[in-house]
C-alpha cells in the first residue's frame, strides 16, 4: 500500500514552549494536501484558565490569506495577545455587533448622555437597517455609500451628513483596533459627501451674519418675556418660568449655551468681579431624570455680564436663594456666597475623589441653588418646555412689536452668536482670542464660525467705490 503524501511545508515560525509544552513547537503553514484546495495554518492557543494549550487549525482559501494568518499568529504570540479566531467567529462579527461595541466603548470613555443618544440614533436609523448584517471583514466602501445614501433622504443639513460619516469613521477605527478588520482595508476610502456651497473666504462652519440676531431684537424678546413671564403675567403657562427675560439677556450678552444657562446657581455669580463662573451644564437624558454634569469640553470659563443685569436682575434672585433679607447689602450677599463655596469646598476635601471642588461637589438637584427654574418642579426647565415658551414670546413680539420681530430662521441658540459678534467683538471691541475665552471655545472654532478671510478688505473696497 502506497504511503499517503504529506502536505508541503511553506513556512514555520520561531520555536516556542508556551502553554506548558516540554518540546518546542512552531507556527506552521502548509500547502493544500492532495485532494484538497485549502491551505492550513497550525499553532497552539490557550484553552482556558490552568488548562494546557490546545492545537488549533485555521484553513485559508489562498496562500496570501494563509500567510496573513501565519503573521497574525506570530505577532499575537510575541505580544501575548489573542490569536487569530476561526471563520465562524469572524462571520459572527457583523456591523451590528460592531455597533454594540462602539456604544459600549463610548460609554466607557464617559461620553455625555446627549452624545450617546445621537450616536445610538444614527446607528439605529441609518447604519444597522442598511448594513447591519454585513460581516465586518467584508465591510467595503460600497456599503458605506449605501449608508450615506439612506441618510441623505432624512439628513438635510451638511452637519448631519458629516456626523453620520464621522460615526462610520469612528466605527472603522474601532474595528481596526479590535482586530476585526484588516488595517489594509479602508471601507471609507473614496467616500465623499456632497459639498455645500461656501462663501468665498469662509469655512463650512461659518455662520451667516443674517443668522445672528440684532441687539434690538434681543432686547425686544427679553422685554416681552419680562412682561409675559413676570409675576404680573396673565398666562399661567408662562409664569412657570420666572426670570425668562433675564435668562434671554444672559444668553444674548454672555453667550452661554442653553445647558450652561440652566445650570447656573447662586454661588456661580461673582458680583464683586462682574462675571459668572461657567462650570456645569444641566443635562436631560431621554426617559431619565436631569442632572448637573460637566461643562462642554470640560472647559471652565468666566463670562462678564452688564452691571445692570448682574445687580438689578440676578442680585435679588441670589438674595432669595441664600435666604437673605430683600434689603441685604451687596457685601452681605458676597459674604453668604463665599461661605457656601467654602462649605462645599470643605466637604469636597473629605472625599476620595481629588477632582471635587466647591463648583462640582454633588448636591441633589432638588436642593441646589438654581437661578432659573420651572416653578412646578423646582428644577431647571426641560429643553422642550423652554423652546415652547420661547416661541410663545416670539409670536407675541411679532404681533405687538413688529419692527423688532424675531426672524423665524433664527433659533434661540443663535443668541450665542449675537454675544460673540455684536456684543463682545463689535460693541466691546474684544479681540477674537478673548471672545473664545468668554465662550469656552477654541480660537480656531470661533474664527471658523465668525470670520471671513478678506472681509475687512471687501468693506474697504465698497466704501471707496461708494465715493466714485
Amino acid at each position: 500500500m502506497a504511503a499517503r503524501s504529506q502536505p508541503k511545508l511553506l513556512a514555520q515560525g520561531k520555536p516556542r514552549t508556551l502553554g506548558g509544552s516540554t518540546r518546542p513547537w512552531r507556527v506552521r503553514v502548509y500547502a493544500p494536501a492532495p485532494g484538497s484546495n485549502k491551505y492550513q495554518v497550525y499553532f497552539k492557543a490557550p484553552a482556558g484558565d490552568g488548562e494546557p494549550w490546545k492545537r488549533v487549525l485555521r484553513r485559508a482559501a489562498s496562500e496570501e490569506e494563509a500567510r496573513k494568518i501565519f503573521a497574525q499568529a506570530e505577532a499575537a504570540l510575541d505580544t501575548e495577545q489573542a490569536t487569530p479566531v476561526g471563520a465562524d467567529v469572524r462571520a459572527s462579527r457583523t456591523i451590528r455587533m460592531l455597533g454594540e461595541e462602539y456604544l459600549r466603548d463610548s460609554r466607557e470613555r464617559g461620553k455625555q448622555p446627549r452624545t450617546m443618544e445621537g450616536r445610538e440614533s444614527r446607528l439605529n436609523a441609518h447604519i444597522l437597517p442598511t448594513i447591519g448584517d454585513v460581516p465586518v471583514t467584508k465591510w467595503r466602501v460600497e456599503h458605506s455609500r449605501k449608508v450615506m445614501e439612506k441618510g441623505s433622504k432624512t439628513l438635510f443639513s451638511q452637519r448631519g451628513r458629516e456626523d453620520l460619516r464621522g460615526q462610520l469613521s469612528a466605527m472603522r477605527k474601532l474595528a481596526w483596533r479590535l482586530g476585526w478588520l484588516d488595517r489594509s482595508i479602508d471601507p471609507l476610502d473614496g467616500l465623499e459627501i456632497r459639498r455645500a456651497n461656501v462663501l468665498h473666504g469662509a469655512t463650512t462652519q461659518y455662520v451667516d451674519p443674517r443668522l445672528r440676531p440684532e441687539t434690538r431684537q434681543v432686547k425686544a424678546m427679553a422685554a416681552a418675556a419680562d412682561q409675559l413671564c413676570g409675576p404680573e403675567g396673565i398666562d399661567p403657562l408662562m409664569t412657570r418660568l420666572p426670570l425668562f427675560g433675564t435668562k434671554i439677556r444672559v444668553a444674548g450678552f454672555g453667550g452661554l449655551r442653553l445647558g450652561e444657562q440652566n445650570a447656573l446657581r447662586a454661588i456661580d455669580v461673582f458680583f464683586e468681579h462682574g462675571y459668572v463662573h461657567v462650570n456645569g451644564s444641566w443635562i436631560t437624558p431621554r426617559k431619565a431624570p436631569g442632572f448637573r454634569g460637566p461643562v462642554k469640553n470640560h472647559v471652565l470659563h468666566e463670562v462678564p455680564l452688564p452691571k445692570s443685569l448682574m445687580h438689578e436682575e440676578l442680585l435679588p434672585r441670589v438674595r432669595e436663594l441664600l435666604d437673605l433679607p430683600a434689603k441685604a447689602s451687596l457685601q452681605q450677599v458676597i459674604n453668604a456666597q463665599e461661605a457656601e463655596r467654602q462649605r462645599r469646598a470643605s466637604l469636597a476635601a473629605r472625599e476620595k475623589d481629588r477632582n471635587l471642588a466647591w463648583w462640582n461637589y454633588p448636591v441633589p438637584p432638588e436642593g441646589e441653588l438654581w437661578l432659573f427654574v420651572d416653578t412646578v418642579t423646582g428644577l431647571p426647565v426641560k429643553p422642550e418646555m423652554h423652546n415652547e415658551r420661547w416661541h410663545r414670546v416670539r409670536a407675541w413680539v411679532d404681533e405687538h412689536d413688529p419692527e423688532n420681530a424675531w426672524p423665524k430662521t433664527i433659533v434661540y441658540r443663535n443668541l450665542r452668536h449675537h454675544a460673540a459678534t455684536k456684543w463682545f467683538h463689535e460693541e466691546l471691541g474684544e479681540p477674537w482670542e478673548v471672545v473664545a475665552q468668554y465662550l469656552g471655545d477654541k480660537l480656531a472654532t470661533v474664527l471658523n464660525h465668525y470670520v471671513r478671510a478678506g472681509e475687512d478688505a471687501l468693506r474697504g473696497s465698497v466704501s471707496k467705490l461708494a465715493e466714485r
